[in-house]
């Protein structure tokens, strides 16, 4: 919004309180809410925010030995400065509005460990080669029937009560029953100016999937963490809970966050990925950018999938890939190429899990394809086939250089640290500071005692 469109709201009273905030490492939205004349008052200065953002864990443990964020340095502010043009009403909230902010050092250098930043940056590297970036999430969750109580009551599962308890992946009278909660997710959403292209059940009892439409890369970015927030926010109020959990049970699939991205001109009116003459239509820009992000992936496997859990998603056969294949409507490969028209061409990035921080997951995509064009990367062969057949990829990998991905975290935060394309693109700042924060969640995993170590020795060992 016009700052003058925002001033008339508070005066008209619409808005009483403003949620500020930014993504952290996780892509969770924290920040602080402020009355409106205050929001109005300070925009100028900004708003203090403890550094401790970036210095704790998804658990707000304190990490030890991090740069940036510690305790010698006393944990001093930052300063967030709200980008107007995602100002919004919240429709689930009365006279409450959103403002997504950026963060600022207080000598005024801007925060380069800010995912929104790093995106940000990436974007504009983009525009100077001529090309604008745009994007889009497909996420899919689990809904509860549960509370804030009573999911500590039952310590988070297994045995949560699940939205639907059926399977019924694309059976409409399913997804008809429980449109009390998806319908409102989805109408609210529309009012907040996020739009839900299409929703389905998914494959699951109480699994969903919401589809967002193509965005600017940034916008996209956003879009992603107030849906996420959202859904959670709009659960909540009507007694249920929402999880992105990457894997929420071992007996059933994973969550995917599946990630669309196309390359356009200046002027969003042409798809640069579109050729006319070439095979599948695939311009030479679309080969090597896809060739970028197959070549990146396992150096950036830690971005798509930054948690314990994004690894229990990687099972062959549950649509989930374990190589750095590629494919025409191919769902078995990494990546699938949807090339059924001039507008909609586009990459189909299917390793994300919906738990992941979607900035970095399109900063990554964007980096490896930025990669692949600056250096004209040559682009394998499709595969044919499927994917998780070891001798299809025995014989794919005779004319392609097909690489396998890491199966834990620790795995791929050290092919992260290694990475050529991370450092160039990210800097070194970040990379050590994200594998910092990845080692942390494996050292805090490794000290944990699960259920599934109960399960197994407690009567018996």
């Amino acid at each position: 919004m016009e700052l003058a469109q925002i001033e008339q709201l508070v005066r008209d009273g619409k808005v009483e309180y403003v949620k500020i905030g930014t993504p952290d490492m996780e892509g969770v939205y924290r920040g602080k809410r402020v009355d409106a004349t205050y929001f109005l008052h300070a925009l100028n200065e900004g708003f203090a925010q403890c550094d401790v953002l970036f210095g704790w864990d998804i658990a707000e443990n304190v990490l030890p030995n991090l740069k940036f964020s510690n305790w010698e340095r006393g944990f001093a502010d930052l300063v967030m400065r709200p980008d107007l043009s995602t100002f919004a009403l919240v429709p689930w909230e009365e006279h409450v509005a959103s403002c997504i902010c950026d963060l600022w050092t207080e000598s005024g250098e801007p925060v380069k460990l800010s995912p929104r930043y790093l995106l940000g940056q990436l974007v504009e590297r983009a525009r100077s080669l001529g090309y604008s970036v745009a994007a889009a999430a497909e996420l899919e969750f689990r809904l509860f029937r549960e509370s804030q109580v009573s999911l500590r009551e039952k310590d988070f599962g297994p045995n949560l009560t699940p939205l639907n308890p059926g399977m019924n992946c694309y059976a409409i009278s399913q997804a008809s029953a429980d449109d009390h909660l998806l319908g409102r997710i989805a109408r609210m959403m529309r009012d907040y100016g996020i739009a839900v292209e299409g929703y389905n059940r998914e494959h699951g009892p109480g699994m969903y999937e919401m589809n967002l439409r193509y965005q600017p890369a940034l916008v996209a970015a956003d879009y992603t963490m107030l849906f996420k927030t959202g859904v959670k926010e709009i659960c909540y109020q009507m007694g249920y809970a929402a999880t992105f959990m990457a894997k929420w049970h071992d007996q059933e699939d994973g969550s995917s966050g599946h990630s669309h991205m196309s390359l356009w001109d200046l002027d969003m009116e042409r798809n640069l990925f579109w050729d006319e003459e070439a095979e599948g239509h695939m311009s030479a820009t679309m080969r090597h950018f896809l060739a970028g992000i197959l070549e990146s992936m396992p150096g950036l496997m830690a971005l798509y999938a930054p948690t314990i859990n994004s690894y229990k998603r990687y099972v062959a056969g549950t649509w989930t890939p374990l190589n750095t294949t590629w494919g025409w409507d191919n769902r078995t490969c990494a990546v699938r190429v949807i090339n059924n028209g001039p507008r909609a061409i586009r990459i189909e990035n299917r390793v994300p899990g919906a738990d992941a921080n979607f900035y970095l997951v399109f900063a990554a995509m964007l980096a490896g394809g930025l990669y692949g064009i600056e250096r004209k990367l040559e682009l394998g062969p499709a595969l044919r086939g499927n994917a998780y057949d070891p001798a299809t990829i025995a014989r794919a990998s005779e004319s392609g250089h097909i690489q396998a991905l890491a199966r834990n975290l620790t795995a791929a935060t050290d092919l992260f640290e290694q990475s050529e394309v991370a450092r160039e693109y990210f800097g070194s700042d970040f990379v050590e500071h994200f594998a910092a924060t990845r080692r942390w969640e494996v050292s805090e995993f490794e000290r944990a005692v699960t259920n599934w170590e109960r399960r197994r020795y407690f009567e018996l060992i």
